[in-house]
C-alpha cells in the first residue's frame, strides 16, 4: 500500500463512498477507511439463519427521475446498476380504531383522508395548501443551492431569504406537531399527518417535505437489501483503482501548521494525504481526532491546531438527532401484501396503558414483502423500532463497560420482547412464529458507527436547531462529508455532500 494520497477519506458511509467515487474517477489516489468489516456505515445490512436485515437505513428517497441520488448514479455511470422498487403504499397507520392506508398522489391522498375525516375537511384543505407552498420553497431553494455559495454571495442570499422564500422563513422554526394540532382537533388524523416526519418535533417545513415524499411516494428500496446501495460504491470506487481498508481505525487526524496532513490508525501506522474528508461523526472529528500540530503530541513545540472555541462549544452543545432501537425478527408467518394487516411499512399505536409509558408508537418494516430475496422461500424479515435514545442515556454513562454489563443485557433483552408484544398487537402470534431474532439498541449503533449516543442522522432536526457544518472546516485541506454538514440528514444528504466534498477537493488540489 502507497503510503502517501492525494485523499484520505475516513469512513467509508455513503457520503465517503460518494466523494472517493467522484475523486478516483478524476484519477486522483483515494484511500477509504473504514473501521467496520464491510461499506455503508448507517447504510450497511447483515444475515442471519438465511434472512437479510438493514440494521439502520430502510428505504431511501430521490432514487427515481429527476432525484439526486438518480443524478449522482449517472455522473458516476452506476444507472442500473442498482434494482430499486417504489415503496407502497408509501404510509399505512395502525391504531386501536383502525387503519389508515394513505394512497399515492397528493390529490389521491386528500380525497382519501377527507372521506375518512369528513368533519376535517376545511383542516385537511389549509393543511396541505402550507404543505405546497413550503414544499414549492424548498425545491427552489435546493435549485439556488446556497451551500454552494461563499464570501458575499452567501451573505447576499442569508440577507434576502425571508423575501425570496417568504413561507418557509415563516414556519422553519415553528413545529409541524404545533401546526397540525391549530387545524385538526380528530387525535386520529393528528396522529396520520405528524406521523410523516418520524422525527416528533421538527419544523413545519420538514414536515412539508416528508409528505412531499409520501404523497408522491417517493420512497425507494434497493433489491438484495441497502447494502447493495453501499456495496454497489465500494467496488465502483476499487474499479478506479481507489483503496479501501477494512477494520481499520483511524486514531488521530494529523496536522501541520494548522493543515491536516495525513492519519494515524490504531496500530500506529501513519498515512500522509494532501486533503483530509472526514465522513466520520462530527464531535469525535473534532474532539477526538485532532492530533497538536508539531513532531508529537507530547512535542513542547507542539500547538494546537486553531479551531475557534465557539466552533468546538457548538459541537458540544448541539442537540443530536434521535436514535432507535430495533429488533429484527426471521419469522415463518404467510403475510400477503395487502391481507390483514400486511405493508411494507406500518407505524402503530398502541392503546396506552399508563400515562407516559414508553413509546408513544413503533415502526414496523416487512421489507420482504417488496423483495422476497431478504428472505426464505415462504418466511419474512420483519423489522420493529422505536425512538430509544431517551431510554438509554444511563448506558451510554458506564462507557465501553457498558456493553459487557449484566444488566444492561437484561434491560436489552427487556426492551426488545416489549417491542416483539407491542408488534403483536398488529400481527397476532408473531411470537410463536419467530426463527431468528436479533436486537440493537443505540449503544449498538454507537458501537458500529461510532456516531455519538447512536445518533440517527446526524445533528437533531428539531425547529428550534436545526444546526449544521459547514463542510469547509477551521482546518485547512480537512473537509467533512455526512448527515452531520446536511440538515435534514440522511442518504441523500450523504450523496450530495460528498459530491459537494469532492469539488471542494479539486478547488484544493
Amino acid at each position: 500500500m502507497d503510503q502517501t494520497y492525494d485523499v484520505i477519506i475516513i469512513g467509508s458511509g455513503i457520503g465517503g463512498l460518494t466523494a472517493g467515487n467522484y475523486l478516483a474517477q478524476e484519477g486522483l489516489s483515494t484511500l477509504i477507511i473504514e473501521q467496520g468489516p464491510r461499506p455503508g456505515g448507517c447504510a450497511t445490512s447483515f444475515r442471519r439463519g438465511g434472512f437479510s436485515f438493514d440494521a439502520g437505513v430502510h428505504w431511501i428517497a430521490q432514487c427515481g427521475e429527476g432525484g439526486v441520488i438518480h443524478q449522482i448514479l449517472k455522473e458516476l455511470g452506476l444507472t442500473g446498476k442498482i434494482d430499486f422498487t417504489r415503496v407502497t403504499p408509501p404510509l399505512v397507520v395502525v391504531t386501536s380504531k383502525g387503519q389508515y392506508v394513505i394512497p399515492e398522489g397528493k390529490s389521491v391522498a386528500l380525497a382519501y383522508l377527507k372521506d375518512r375525516f369528513p368533519s376535517e375537511r376545511e383542516g385537511i384543505e389549509r393543511f396541505f395548501g402550507l404543505q405546497g407552498r413550503i414544499a414549492k420553497d424548498m425545491v427552489r431553494l435546493f435549485e439556488a443551492d446556497p451551500d454552494a455559495q461563499e464570501g458575499m454571495a452567501r451573505i447576499y442570499f442569508n440577507a434576502t431569504f425571508p423575501l425570496r422564500f417568504p413561507t418557509m422563513a415563516r414556519y422553519h422554526r415553528k413545529r409541524g406537531a404545533e401546526v397540525v394540532d391549530r387545524l385538526i382537533r380528530d387525535p386520529e388524523l393528528r396522529r396520520i399527518l405528524k406521523i410523516a416526519a418520524i422525527f416528533p418535533r421538527v419544523s413545519m417545513v420538514m414536515l412539508s417535505w416528508f409528505w412531499n415524499i409520501i404523497t408522491s411516494s417517493d420512497c425507494y428500496y434497493p433489491k438484495g437489501g441497502i447494502q447493495r446501495v453501499s456495496d454497489v460504491l465500494a467496488e465502483n470506487f476499487k474499479a478506479l483503482q481507489g483503496e479501501i481498508l477494512y477494520s481499520r481505525r483511524v486514531a488521530k487526524i494529523l496536522t501541520e501548521r494548522g493543515g491536516a496532513k495525513g492519519v494515524r490508525l490504531s496500530d500506529h501506522t501513519e498515512i500522509r494525504g494532501k486533503v483530509i474528508i472526514s465522513n466520520a461523526d462530527a464531535r469525535q472529528t473534532f474532539l477526538e481526532l485532532l492530533e497538536s500540530d508539531g513532531p508529537s503530541a507530547d512535542s513542547p513545540f507542539g500547538r494546537d491546531p486553531q479551531i475557534p472555541s465557539r466552533y468546538l462549544d457548538d459541537l458540544r452543545r448541539w442537540r443530536l438527532s434521535e436514535s432507535f432501537f430495533y429488533v429484527y425478527l426471521g419469522v415463518d408467518m404467510t403475510l400477503r401484501r395487502g391481507e390483514g394487516r400486511a405493508f411494507p411499512v406500518i407505524w402503530y399505536f398502541p392503546e396506552k396503558k399508563d400515562h407516559g409509558s414508553w413509546p408513544d408508537y413503533i415502526g414496523i418494516g416487512i421489507p420482504s414483502l417488496h423483495d422476497e430475496g431478504v428472505a426464505p422461500s415462504g418466511k419474512h424479515a420483519v423489522i420493529i423500532g422505536a425512538f430509544a435514545d431517551g431510554i438509554s442515556e444511563r448506558w451510554f454513562s458506564l462507557g465501553r463497560e457498558g456493553f459487557e454489563d449484566e444488566e444492561y443485557r437484561k434491560w436489552k433483552r427487556e426492551i426488545a420482547s416489549s417491542l416483539v408484544r407491542m408488534a403483536g398487537e398488529v400481527f397476532p402470534d408473531l411470537k410463536s412464529h419467530i426463527q431468528v431474532q436479533e436486537a440493537a439498541s443505540p449503544l449498538t449503533f454507537h458501537r458500529y458507527t461510532l456516531n455519538s449516543m447512536g445518533a440517527s442522522s446526524g445533528w437533531s432536526m428539531d425547529a428550534e436547531e436545526q444546526n449544521k457544518l459547514s463542510q469547509r472546516t477551521p482546518i485547512r485541506n480537512l473537509l467533512l462529508a455526512g448527515h452531520w454538514t446536511f440538515n435534514p440528514g440522511g442518504v441523500p444528504a450523504a450523496f450530495m455532500t460528498g459530491r459537494r466534498a469532492a469539488e471542494l477537493t479539486r478547488q484544493i488540489l
